[in-house]
């Protein structure tokens, strides 16, 4: 009876001691980011931006219709490509369904290149929507930019380019 008794009070005192222990640790304060204002941008407008110091000429895509979409049955990239824009920062995926032309896919968190899909080849003429390759982010992004196959090397794209939104 004595051995329970000490058992359940060095319990009682590991537990009390562990909440103070947490009290006691600075909180993180979780960070709300203001919304981006080219979230309100019409699909369509042009943006100029500065990615790793060119400068482009982007067409937004903002709705969830025209992200489907994207350059599907296209024939030439529109301006100097495409800027996608998301809500959460997340690992993004895209596919090439009904392309008729490779592209560079890069991704882009905050304002930096996490990432590029150098190349990206049109699909097999037949390929089943189901066997349509996914081409994903491998870090968290929310800002996608599709350019013209070979664009990236061309431009000196890397990752660690910085993107800038010109007002």
């Amino acid at each position: 009876m004595k051995l329970k008794f000490t058992a359940a009070l060095l319990c009682a005192v590991f537990l009390f001691s562990g909440c103070i222990a947490a009290k006691q640790q600075p909180q993180k304060e979780e960070k709300k980011e203001e919304p981006k204002e080219v979230y309100s941008l019409p699909d369509g407008s042009v943006l100029n931006v500065k990615l790793a110091d060119n400068d482009l000429r982007l067409v937004v895509v903002n709705s969830p219709k025209a992200k489907a979409e994207g350059l599907s049955n296209k024939d030439e990239i529109p301006e100097d490509g495409m800027i996608f824009f998301f809500y959460e920062t997340d690992i993004l995926s895209f596919w090439m369904k009904d392309m008729r032309f490779p592209i560079d896919i890069i991704w882009i968190s905050g304002d930096t290149v996490v990432g590029i899909e150098k190349n990206v080849p049109i699909p097999e003429p037949g390929t089943k929507i189901t066997d349509l390759p996914v081409y994903k982010s491998n870090e968290k992004a929310d800002t996608v930019i599709e350019l013209t196959a070979g664009a990236a090397e061309k431009l000196n794209i890397f990752p660690g380019s910085a993107l800038e939104i010109q007002r």
